[in-house]
């Protein structure tokens, strides 16, 4: 008999803590060390649906939504839905309050299912189709344009008073992101003036992207500042007033023990006194200011259930390979390596030790998922839960198919997404 056996409150004690910033907000532990995320078990999942399998705590993206309604206000917040979409998932945003900042027509589409107004959509991307344009003109959505011939492109195309941002690079993001027109230069204003000489177009305000992972405030008051200088000389040059003023998403979500957290009210209060010094300094309006989170809103949420298909040790440490990958594990940006994971299902009382986790069917495709600590005695088929996963579930994986993806709440599970099966890709294929 073992000490585990003896003292049963020992075993509790071993099992590793749900640090709050990584994993979903209902998440607890359960008896033989199954994980509980919206009063379901996760191995019942498995049981039920196979794995790999994506999971969403709908308590914990409403939660999310919710803070950054409180600190941001009313009609300011809008959900990017580059960090995926469902109708389902989309109704849980809007009726938090969330518009939407949507990259093509089948996310449009998704959103309008949602019920999130068409007034406060907004097609944005640099990629945009023909078919994705006449869908954002037949409902209103407002369209970003990122240079002089986009705004050419979209104006032979819209209708009268087709709302149209345009994307500013400022200085601090002009590494990271591509599209859009550099502020503070004649480029610019030139955009700005082609939008007011086309009688179909209205400007509804600039569009900001600085990056992705941002803890620290300073990039967002500098490219705020950079900005509001800018609006200065749209008044000063062309008489005109900016309405309003999107800063983006890019909030760096944890994703392991130690990680920084972007501290949302404290951004929001700071950003909001920000803008009103910075309209009193430059004696222009107030413009609306506006954020678009996507990653933020449901990356804490997610997770992934995946059963361990083969065991290594290379260089002496252990390497447990995964059933799956976790797609934006594929490129050293954002995540790789960075991830949570746990065994759950089963108890142990063998001791931890270091190991490294990667995703992926074959040699090729394996990419790093986690450096972590997991029981001694792991054996292929148990079961891992990956925390953090919520920003990747509607990334399709191209050799494997697509994973479910389930919405969990209060003990009941949805299918948000269903599993691509074999039949699936071969249509997809052929």
């Amino acid at each position: 008999m073992t000490l585990t056996e003896l003292l049963p409150s020992l075993r509790t004690s071993l099992r590793p803590a749900l640090d709050p910033t990584v994993w979903p907000v209902t998440a607890r532990w359960a008896p033989q060390d199954d994980l509980l995320v919206g009063g379901v078990r996760m191995t019942t999942l498995v049981g039920r649906y196979g794995s790999p399998v994506h999971v969403l705590d709908e308590a914990d993206v409403r939660s999310r939504c919710a803070e950054y309604v409180a600190a941001f206000g009313a009609d300011a917040v809008s959900y990017s839905a580059k960090a995926g979409l469902t109708p389902d998932t989309g109704r849980w945003i809007a009726s938090e309050g969330l518009g939407g900042y949507v990259t093509s027509a089948a996310e449009l589409k998704s959103a309008l299912l949602a019920g999130i107004p068409p007034a406060r959509l907004v097609l944005c991307g640099r990629s945009k189709s023909v078919v994705d344009l006449e869908a954002a003109f037949a409902c209103g959505a407002a369209i970003v344009v990122g240079s002089i011939g986009e705004v050419a492109s979209v104006a032979a195309r819209a209708p009268i008073g087709q709302r149209v941002l345009l994307r500013v690079l400022p200085s601090a993001g002009r590494g990271r992101c591509r599209y859009g027109v550099p502020l503070g230069t004649t480029i610019a204003l030139a955009a700005v003036g082609a939008v007011l000489a086309s009688p179909s177009l209205v400007p509804a305000g600039l569009d900001c992207s600085i990056g992705h992972q941002l803890s620290r405030f300073q990039a967002f008051e500098s490219c705020l500042r950079e900005t509001m200088a800018f609006a200065a000389v749209i008044r000063a040059r062309l008489g005109v007033t900016v309405p309003a003023l999107n800063l983006g998403g890019g909030h760096a979500v944890p994703y392991a023990d130690g990680d920084d957290e972007f501290a949302v009210s404290a951004f929001a209060a700071r950003i909001r006194g920000m803008l009103r010094l910075s309209a009193e300094r430059f004696g222009i309006p107030e413009p609306r200011l506006t954020v678009s989170p996507g990653r933020a809103i449901v990356a804490r949420a997610g997770l992934t259930l995946h059963r361990i298909g083969a065991l290594a040790d290379v260089d002496g440490r252990r390497t447990v390979v995964l059933d799956g990958s976790v797609p934006d594990c594929l490129t050293a940006e954002k995540c790789a390596g960075r991830h949570t994971a746990y065994l759950i299902g089963r108890e142990t009382p063998a001791p931890l030790q270091p190991v490294t986790m990667v995703g992926g069917a074959d040699d090729e495709q394996q990419s790093p998922v986690a450096a972590v600590q997991l029981p001694a005695d792991v054996v292929v088929g148990d079961l891992v839960a990956v925390a953090g996963t919520g920003a990747y579930h509607h990334r399709r994986e191209t050799f494997v198919g697509r994973p479910a993806v389930l919405g969990v709440a209060a003990g009941t599970v949805r299918t948000l997404v269903r599993r691509e099966t074999l039949q699936d890709l071969l249509r997809r294929t052929a």
